[in-house]
Formats: C-alpha cells, sequence, structure tokens
C-alpha cells in the first residue's frame, strides 16, 4: 500500500486517462464506501487527476477502517475500467 500520511490523514493520488475513467473509478469507489459507510473526502482536479484522504472524522484519527478502504480502493484495477 503505498498511501502517504498527511495532516492525520491517509492520502493518495491518482492519474487517469480521461475524466470518463476518473468517475468510473470514482462510482466503484463511492458504491463500496455505502456498503461499508464509511466515506472518503475526494478532490478532483485538472478533470483527470484524484486525490482520496481517508480519515474517520468521529474518532479524529486514522482507524482500521481507513485502511480496510485504502486496500479496496488499490484493488481497482485503472487500466480495466
Amino acid at each position: 500500500m503505498n498511501w502517504q500520511v498527511q495532516n492525520n490523514r491517509l492520502t493518495k493520488q491518482f492519474t487517469f486517462k480521461n475524466q470518463t475513467q476518473l468517475a468510473h473509478f470514482l462510482l466503484q469507489v463511492a458504491k463500496h464506501s455505502d456498503k461499508v459507510q464509511h466515506h472518503p473526502d475526494v478532490f478532483i482536479f485538472n478533470c483527470s487527476k484524484m486525490k482520496i484522504e481517508l480519515f474517520t472524522h468521529d474518532k479524529n484519527e486514522i482507524t482500521a477502517l481507513d485502511y480496510e478502504l485504502a486496500t479496496f480502493i488499490d484493488m481497482i484495477k485503472i487500466e480495466d475500467l
């Protein structure tokens, strides 16, 4: 897992071929996040780049839920989208 801890959050930046590929990836993240009731902060910029931050707000820290979501996100195959 190549996530970084920045400002007490797990963070990772992604670059996609285009905005459609980014949207498909984000939809996979969103569906899983809804299922597990744990949602990331997502920042989209330059139309094909995205930064995801994971942080458990009610605990005010990074928890196992964040690492589990990061692991799921890393399993999404961008090239297959």
